[in-house]
């Protein structure tokens, strides 16, 4: 019993001895954790450059007003040329006794306007059709001596333009719209085009009105001491009536009646009570219009305000103050 136990645990002794001789003969076993965390500590960090933010410089307050300004250049330049053509005739209009007519001739155009709407077809021809038609007949009444009833038709051409206009674009509702705005001035586009047309037309009828002052108030206060002087009231109160007509015309189909008339009536309503010779008043009234042009284009575009009734309320303002000025000097 001892010979074969003695046996068992000499061969359990060195097979326990044989076994670190074994291990030391094979290769190490790969280990995946201690290779990723080998990589980890020889890897060298990498140094990228991260690219700025981008920083928006914020727009100054000139800034935001020059690029409105460039924008809306070619209606502010038609607006400023409306105004100083409608303040030279305005004064003469208002000296002349003669503010119904202007206040029915932009009907009569929106009349004309409202065929053209009606028709697909571009607004000025049928207005200036319009315009032109008006004025034979005023004309015509005039030459043959009838003011009474050259006066009295003005009142119905106003009221007539007035109607028409709407009743021409009856059961079109997609014109009613554009015929609104052509009254009121709201949402009024000015194409470069038309800014380079019109503008040179209104600032030399403005010139002709401004030059000829003399003329246009003898025939129209003493037209018998203008035949006296060699002047025919009739064919220069013709004149008068299409320059006048002209500034109405491109005012009414550009801009609206609003502004038309508010530029025609205010300026020259600020200023006579102060000047005392006609050529102040033409020029100061010229001056006034672009006063109430840029105090528009303020108002409108901080307060969202429409352009046109801007004019008239910054006008009105000035008129205010102007009379009430004078009564307090009288």
């Amino acid at each position: 019993m001892k010979t074969p136990c003695l046996k068992i645990l000499l061969l359990c002794i060195i097979s326990f001895l044989a076994l670190p001789a074994r291990a030391a003969d094979k290769p190490p076993a790969d280990d995946p954790t201690a290779d990723i965390l080998n990589d980890i500590v020889t890897a060298k960090p990498t140094t990228q450059k991260s690219a700025p933010p981008s920083v928006t410089v914020p727009e100054t307050f000139w800034q935001h007003w020059r690029d409105l300004t460039t924008f809306f250049a070619p209606g502010l330049a038609l607006a400023a040329a409306i105004g100083i053509a409608g303040a030279v005739c305005g004064v003469l209009v208002l000296l002349r006794r003669e503010a119904l007519l202007a206040l029915a001739l932009p009907q009569v155009v929106a009349a004309g306007a409202a065929v053209g709407l009606r028709l697909n077809w571009p607004t000025l021809p049928p207005a200036l059709v319009a315009a032109g038609a008006a004025l034979l007949y005023l004309v015509i009444t005039r030459r043959r001596r009838r003011h009474g009833n050259a006066d009295a038709a003005l009142p119905a051409l106003y009221i007539s333009g007035l109607c028409l206009s709407f009743l021409v674009i009856a059961g079109a509702s997609a014109h009613v719209e554009e015929l609104q705005n052509l009254f009121t001035g709201i949402d009024v586009a000015v194409t470069p085009a038309r800014a380079f047309a019109a503008v040179p037309i209104l600032l030399a009828v403005a010139a002709a009105v401004a030059i000829s002052w003399r003329r246009w108030l003898i025939v129209a206060q003493a037209p018998a001491a203008a035949e006296l002087a060699g002047v025919n009231p009739a064919h220069w109160d013709a004149i008068f009536l299409l320059l006048l007509t002209v500034v109405l015309l491109l005012g009414t189909d550009s801009q609206g009646v609003v502004m038309v008339l508010a530029m025609l009536f205010l300026p020259a309503a600020t200023v006579l009570p102060w000047a005392k010779r006609i050529p102040t008043a033409l020029i100061t009234a010229a001056a006034v219009s672009l006063i109430m042009v840029v105090a528009a284009f303020i108002l409108s575009n901080a307060l969202a305000w429409p352009f046109s009734q801007s004019a008239g309320g910054a006008g009105f303002v000035l008129l205010i103050v102007s009379h009430l000025l004078a009564m307090l000097t009288a």
